[in-house]
């Protein structure tokens, strides 16, 4: 994929190697159970048309799937939720691909996949946003409520509804306060840091260290080698690389790193669960930010009680719930006033323009260019120099 007929240019996915393992390799149950159940209901949330009931089919990251947190609302409006776990994107497209998409009555995307989906795929169905009146200017953050990950052409593709930001994590005990990933290369700092296997963290930082951050994912290919050849110093500032979330809590537990390039901002609730102190920070060159949205594909049945989940799934009460049991961030403005204080003190809710600012959503690399670097080139470069630990 090329340009976008504006002339701007946009990245998406590649159906056959994709790198979206992530951020939530360690969601599991116990976690999402651990989200209030007593938060009040905000009074500005607003009912969808009236579920149908029955069975909605969801797909969705683990953790993610609103079991517990729409757990009266399903009751009430007697849906039988039937959610499988998405482990990668890759695992959304190839349901619903080909002459005979499996039934899916809501799902979600992660940025960078919106046009691969809707342009290239032809998976989703447009939204009536009419349908989901939670999802108005004045109940979600400005900041994501027409979003080109989601909207164009004057038509809503998907629901933004988590967000979160993936940066550097150290432990306290082990090396002084990180300010910035300058402080990384310090020599007390040699053997003692490691990069994640997440690219979507990752690949980004990349770009803004090198001092290309705003034209990421679109960078040249003389700017993209660059970019790499920037991360010379870092890996020598190594002595393991970590395959997975789950491999750099253990390394954190057992005491073999300090510091983590760029990871999930659960990763200190994980280190804690084994007796090891760690802490979150966004370093002065800022954070990578994700978001997920829902979307309804192209083998929706239950297309009212769809409707109905998305609206709620946005809701202040639902918002706040999920938020904590995620450690992410609320798209609704009203959320943050339901939140514990924990959950509040993840993201500066009160200034979220600069949040934006240090740490803007961005997609993925071009499946296909002749002037940008592309999705597998940066797959390749990203498996090179995993190689050379």
């Amino acid at each position: 994929m090329a340009d976008t007929p504006n002339g701007r240019p946009f990245g998406s996915a590649n159906i056959f190697r994709n790198d979206v393992l992530s951020r939530r390799n360690f969601l599991g149950t116990s976690l999402a159970l651990g989200a209030g159940a007593t938060l009040g209901s905000w009074p500005g949330s607003m009912p969808a048309q009236a579920a149908t009931g029955g069975d909605l089919m969801t797909l969705a990251w683990e953790g993610f799937t609103l079991e517990n947190e729409l757990k009266d609302w399903l009751a009430t409006n007697k849906v039988k939720l039937n959610a499988s776990i998405i482990s990668t994107q890759d695992d959304v497209h190839g349901k619903l691909i080909g002459s005979n998409p499996v039934r899916l009555d809501v799902t979600e995307y992660s940025q960078g996949f919106e046009r691969f989906y809707v342009d290239e795929l032809k998976i989703v169905k447009p939204l009536d946003i009419a349908k989901v009146p939670n999802f108005t200017a004045a109940n979600i953050q400005p900041q994501f409520y027409q979003a080109p990950t989601w909207y164009w052409d004057n038509t809503y593709y998907a629901i933004p509804w988590v967000w979160g930001l993936n940066a550097l994590v150290y432990n306290p005990a082990m090396t002084k306060p990180i300010k910035s990933y300058k402080d990384l290369l310090a020599p007390e700092m040699k053997g003692k840091l490691t990069f994640c296997d997440d690219t979507i963290a990752t690949w980004p930082m990349i770009a803004r260290l090198a001092g290309y951050g705003p034209k990421f994912p679109n960078l040249t290919k003389e700017e993209f080698k660059t970019a790499f050849n920037g991360l010379a110093p870092y890996r020598d500032q190594c002595r393991v690389f970590a395959s997975s979330n789950g491999d750099t809590i253990s390394l954190f537990a057992s005491g073999e790193i300090a510091a983590c390039f760029s990871v999930w901002s659960g990763t200190p609730v994980e280190t804690a669960k084994r007796g090891v102190k760690t802490v979150y920070t966004v370093p002065e060159e800022g954070a990578v930010m994700w978001c997920d949205a829902w979307f309804m594909p192209i083998s929706a049945v239950n297309i009212d009680t769809a409707y109905a989940f998305m609206n709620e799934a946005v809701s202040a009460k639902a918002q706040a719930e999920v938020c904590k049991a995620v450690n992410g961030g609320a798209v609704n403005k009203h959320a943050p006033a339901l939140m514990d204080k924990d959950t509040l003190a993840l993201f500066d809710y009160s200034n979220l323009a600069e949040v934006f600012k240090k740490s803007p959503l961005q997609g993925q690399p071009p499946r296909v260019s002749d002037k940008y670097a592309t999705y597998d080139e940066w797959t390749q470069a990203w498996t090179d120099f995993k190689s050379s630990f």
